[in-house]
């Protein structure tokens, strides 16, 4: 396959090319532009699977691979896109409203970064992936000029993705001083059977420090609450969901085959990261109890949920990879679609605050199901997915011996249904305040939700797509003509 015909290529070319629709025609031909952007997504969803598998070209693959994992996650962070694309359409962005172009295009340009991210194998290629998504979520976040809430956020945002970057760009220094290169099979080849140096120690420190804070693991989670909160509700869903990801994709890879995938590194950073689970899912877990607002009960459960793909990820095997994509694509099937909701409820409402559902059930029957599948979906409770993966997730642990944090994330899944069966509760057993004018919901946004809720039951009575999922992602990565001394 050509390389013109790549993903990456083709999101770019779609973004430019709906600047280009709304900069080059009328006026009254711009309320084209959301059905526009929506079509280009749902294509690139049926044509990415297909094109995901196909080989990089020789130039390229000193910095990029195609195997198991990047063929996975590119459909996972396209299918992001198509969600985002469909909210946006239906966000209200008032005085912005003159640049909803930009505001459609530049999650293209994201998601073109979050598929180079899927598929390097340089640190290099790492870098830059990461500023291209990173430098048009700074812009989406503050998208709304005149909200402080927004440009709080895009503040708070860009500065510490600059620190995460800066923690990056050390690693990366550290990391070619002491090996002399930056290619993650060349990093494994030249260091196996050798002592671990405290340069590459280091280096590996400053990577996974930077990667905490994309995946808003303890102790650098303290920006992802006002961040959703402040940022454009269908950004809220990019940042929570598709950015969360990359940043595990990331560490699989290069803990799993890549640069420090080496005992002498993973005995260093195995309690490290199993430790850094257990805060992330203790604090996640409490912090969320007392929210009202569903964003930031959303942005503290991704924090918990992301601890306890770290405790999968620490027992660095490859149970606890393949249990951390189950994971992740059951994260998407519950998360995303209460986030759908929530666009829809400040775009009636103005917020999301948790009040806002009190008597759902009983004016939008479907879209309370679907809710509810999904808010017990996330809480992993039987026979929904998100039970199977919180089991894949303990089974991982008991297997590896680490019962300490078996123990915390046990009593933390307990814990947890506290905050997740708070929006269930309003929505069956409060009555609805008669200062809440009663809306009906779109019936797509209603079908929706019952589909994917009733994926999230079905996923959980069959989980074997998930498993073949894992499976396919720990397909090793080819080497490259290198390496194979051609």
């Amino acid at each position: 396959m050509t390389a013109w015909l790549s993903p990456e290529v083709l999101l770019v070319l779609a973004g430019v090319g709906l600047i280009l629709v709304d900069s080059l025609t009328p006026r009254s031909w711009r309320r084209l532009i959301s059905p526009l952007a929506f079509v280009f997504a749902l294509g690139l969803l049926f044509w990415t699977p297909w094109s995901s598998g196909q080989s990089v070209p020789d130039s390229w693959r000193n910095l990029f691979v195609s195997d198991g994992l990047s063929s996975i996650f590119k459909p996972f962070f396209v299918l992001c896109l198509v969600a985002v694309t469909g909210m946006s359409a239906r966000y209200r962005l008032g005085t912005e409203e003159s640049v909803r172009a930009e505001f459609l295009a530049l999650p293209f340009f994201s998601t073109a970064g979050l598929c180079l991210l899927a598929s390097a194998r340089d640190f290099l290629a790492v870098f830059v992936a990461l500023e291209l998504v990173s430098i048009s979520l700074y812009l989406l976040v503050a998208f709304h000029r005149t909200k402080q809430a927004s440009l709080e956020a895009g503040i708070k945002l860009l500065v510490m993705g600059g620190l995460s970057t800066g923690f990056l760009v050390m690693g990366i220094a550290w990391l070619y001083a002491a090996a002399g290169t930056t290619e993650f099979s060349r990093l494994l080849l030249e260091q196996a059977g050798r002592p671990v140096t405290p340069a590459l120690l280091l280096a590996a420190g400053l990577v996974v420090t930077s990667l905490a804070f994309k995946i808003a693991a303890v102790p650098f989670h303290a920006w992802a609450p006002d961040v959703y909160e402040g940022a454009p509700t269908p950004i809220t869903a990019f940042l929570a969901v598709a950015s969360k990801a990359a940043g595990f994709v990331l560490l699989m890879r290069i803990f799993g085959w890549g640069a420090f995938a080496l005992d002498s590194v993973g005995t260093v950073f195995r309690p490290i990261l199993l430790t850094m689970g257990i805060a992330t899912v203790t604090l996640g877990t409490l912090a969320a109890l007392p929210q009202r607002n569903l964003k930031r009960l959303l942005a503290y459960s991704g924090i918990a949920h992301a601890g306890y793909m770290l405790l999968a990820l620490g027992t660095l095997g490859e149970a606890g990879m393949g249990t951390v994509v189950a994971y992740l694509w059951a994260y998407l099937f519950a998360t995303l679609p209460v986030l759908i909701f929530i666009n829809e409820m400040e775009r009636n409402h103005g917020n999301a605050d948790l009040r806002h559902l009190d008597g759902l059930a009983r004016r939008e029957k479907g879209a309370a199901l679907g809710l509810m599948l999904c808010f017990l979906s996330m809480a992993g409770l039987p026979p929904l997915v998100g039970f199977s993966v919180k089991l894949a997730v303990f089974t991982t642990l008991w297997n590896a011996g680490e019962m300490p944090a078996l123990v915390v994330a046990g009593l933390m899944a307990v814990i947890g249904l506290g905050f997740y069966l708070a929006p269930i509760r309003a929505m069956y057993w409060e009555r609805e305040a008669d200062a809440i004018p009663a809306t009906r919901l779109p019936s797509f946004l209603v079908g929706v939700l019952l589909a994917v809720g009733l994926l999230n039951l079905l996923l959980g009575f069959y989980p074997k797509p998930l498993v073949a999922l894992a499976e396919r992602s720990l397909a090793p990565a080819p080497l490259n003509r290198q390496e194979t001394g051609r």
